[in-house]
């Protein structure tokens, strides 16, 4: 970041290549749609790119990053349009065919039913994350998913280790009542 912020654009694009996956990825945890996801990332980016003079190195540049993806994740659900919407990766895309390539059947793959038992609760998860307050989802998913500590987590939602500590702690307490007739 430091390189960027002197001039060197090359810089930018290494720093793209390395988070974009992770940024993807936690912007989709948030959203549960994989197009607004990769929108939401292109955002979080176009910031970091346009925001270069604001960052100052006492910060590590992965707080600073997702401490954007977290205000950018945010600003979304403050949208009247925001709608959690769950695609299978299973079902056929728009075009109605099955463009998925044929696979060599497998004596140890799982059975049908176990199938439909862990793509039932896989959506049953999905839909409880969807179900709690931002705050808690934002911080159990940068502490479950990204894995940053605490002090990292605290840092990119501008509040206490503590309160981080409070809001994994009921966000996980929600998350066993919502799911526990279920699994």
């Amino acid at each position: 970041m430091l390189n960027y912020q002197n001039g060197d654009q090359r810089a930018f694009r290494e720093l793209f290549e390395i988070h974009q996956k992770p940024v993807i990825n936690f912007c989709f945890r948030f959203c549960q749609n994989r197009a607004l996801a990769e929108d939401l990332a292109q955002e979080v980016f176009l910031r970091v790119y346009r925001g270069a003079a604001g960052y100052r190195p006492e910060a590590r540049f992965n707080t600073w990053l997702y401490r954007i993806a977290v205000n950018v994740c945010l600003n979304e659900t403050r949208k009247i349009h925001y709608r959690v919407q769950v695609d299978s990766i299973d079902r056929p895309g728009p075009k109605g065919g099955d463009d998925s390539p044929k696979q060599i059947c497998d004596e140890e793959q799982a059975d049908p039913g176990e199938k439909v038992a862990s793509k039932q609760r896989g959506e049953m998860i999905a839909r409880s994350l969807a179900g709690l307050p931002d705050q808690q989802r934002i911080a159990l998913a940068l502490r479950t998913y990204q894995e940053f500590s605490y002090e990292d987590i605290a840092g990119q939602m501008s509040c206490s280790e503590g309160k981080v500590k409070t809001l994994i702690f009921r966000a996980r307490q929600s998350l066993k009542e919502m799911l526990k007739d279920f699994l």
